[in-house]
């Protein structure tokens, strides 16, 4: 794991225990060689999830991703981004 491995990891487990404390399912995937990925999981529809990454831009902020390229929000605004996450996944009621 590469030290921008390493630091996606941390952000990517404060992010999860926001999203797990608003009783979204969670699971950290940090294999060798792909980027450290957040898979989130509505539990009320659990066909209904994401995937977040963590990643820093050239100068050295980090923030939150979803899978295809939306950036969420800042790393260090652990809140607002779990609330985006929380809206990306929200699933109506009829």
């Amino acid at each position: 794991m590469t030290a921008d491995d390493g630091q996606a990891v941390d952000h990517l487990r404060r992010l999860a225990a926001q999203l797990e404390a608003h009783s979204f399912k969670v699971c950290l995937d940090a294999p060798a060689g792909p980027p450290p990925r957040l898979h989130v999981t509505n539990p009320m529809v659990p066909t209904v999830s994401e995937d977040v990454l963590a990643a820093h831009e050239e100068d050295g902020e980090w923030w939150f991703w979803l899978s295809w390229a939306g950036r969420i929000g800042h790393a260090e605004d652990i809140a607002t981004a779990a609330e985006r996450v929380a809206s990306v996944l929200h699933v109506a009621r009829r």
